[in-house]
């Protein structure tokens, strides 16, 4: 069964030209590869013209120390869910937990296996700031 492309007059001139030409093989390569890629960094920049790194350093100075150390808990639990993933542990305890609606956390460096689950109900609720003790 031919294909649409086979039927077309056009796609077998291409075809005939690209045999018997490398410079037309690459201009054709370059035709199907560089437009669409410029057209897509054309579409992406009127998109957001700002540049990466400008909204980057933009965000960077107006950051509180909030977002900073939000930042570095991200950053450490990413190397050590990584760091997991690379060495082949961890992964079935935290997905089994998962599975159980906990979580093993990644509140600590290194290894999550054996970490204690976090729970909401068993630990006792420190005291108000306000309250005598």
């Amino acid at each position: 069964m031919a294909s649409w492309y086979e039927r077309s007059s056009t796609w077998r001139k291409i075809v005939a030209v690209t045999k018997r030409s490398p410079a037309a093989m690459a201009a054709f390569t370059v035709a199907c590869f560089g437009v669409p890629y410029v057209v897509g960094k054309g579409v992406m920049w009127a998109a957001n013209p700002r540049e990466d790194s400008e909204l980057e350093r933009m965000l960077r100075e107006r950051a509180t120390l909030d977002h900073k150390m939000l930042a570095k808990a991200n950053r450490e639990r990413l190397a050590v869910l990584l760091e997991e993933s690379r060495g082949g542990t961890g992964g079935n305890e935290r997905y089994a937990a998962s599975l159980r609606g906990e979580s093993l956390g990644t509140h600590s460096r290194g290894t999550t296996v054996g970490a204690k689950v976090i729970g909401h109900g068993n630990a006792a609720a420190p005291p108000p700031a306000d309250s005598p003790r």
